[in-house]
């Protein structure tokens, strides 16, 4: 882009900003900040012509936000994205501070926060995975015994048990936060699993399914011959809490 004076016209500033289209310019009353937005890098930039510099650098999700969660301090919201990346927002400023680096290799469809400082994520790619906000990096990674792809993801109150629900084949496992150990496996929707909630005081966990119903599982008393307590539903459930 050109910066040009007026009436002369005449260049006083010529910077590239980036490999992609400039889609929109704005300048401040000042004249001091240009700000530019990128439609295909989903980027937002402000600069200082005077100095050189960059005063904001603000960018998307590339092909849209998937999911969202609050922490429980509500001081920051994960968001997980079709492009497989997690980026963290203050909630005050709404300003995304870092964008965690890329693990998953498919859309992220959940994510959910263990405690302030652990946010978890589950992917199309058959992982849930765990991340560290002190540094920024995953420290663990939660799988199935077989190939598949998780829908949904809930955690329960004492940040103990992590769940995920998938698409084929229909059923919901259950791991350790802490040893990543594949505890349980809930089988009985006939459809994929598109929401999983807990409850906040007694720790059941509810499912919600294309298939039409809601099954309510007790995972604390749960043995081999127990039956989760089941709601029809007319049509495909999508959500849960």
């Amino acid at each position: 882009f050109g910066l040009y004076e007026l009436p002369s016209v005449s260049n006083i500033h010529t910077l590239s900003l980036s490999h992609s289209t400039i889609g929109t310019v704005s300048i401040n009353p000042s004249a001091d900040w240009l700000a530019f937005g990128c439609p295909k890098t989903q980027q937002l930039l402000i600069w200082e012509w005077r100095s050189e510099t960059y005063i904001l650098k603000q960018s998307g999700h590339a092909y849209g936000m998937r999911c969202v969660s609050y922490s429980p301090d509500g001081i920051v919201v994960a968001t997980g994205g079709e492009d497989g990346t997690v980026k963290l927002w203050n909630s005050q400023s709404g300003f995304c501070y870092v964008t965690l680096p890329k693990s998953h290799t498919a859309a992220v469809t959940a994510v959910e926060f263990a405690n302030p400082t652990v946010v978890l994520s589950a992917s199309l790619d058959g992982t849930v995975r765990a991340h560290d906000l002190h540094r920024y990096r995953n420290f663990k990674t939660y799988t199935s015994d077989i190939p598949c792809q998780f829908l949904s993801m809930a955690v329960d109150k004492s940040g103990e048990i992590v769940c995920a629900g998938s698409t084929e084949p229909f059923r919901v496992c259950v791991w350790s936060v802490q040893t990543g150990k594949l505890t349980d496996i809930l089988t009985g929707h006939m459809g994929p699993i598109a929401g999983l909630a807990f409850h906040p005081i007694r720790g059941t966990l509810a499912s919600a399914s294309w298939d039409g119903s809601v099954k309510v599982w007790d995972l604390y008393k749960r043995d081999g011959n127990s039956a989760p307590e089941t709601f029809e539903n007319g049509a495909d459930v999508v959500c849960v809490a």
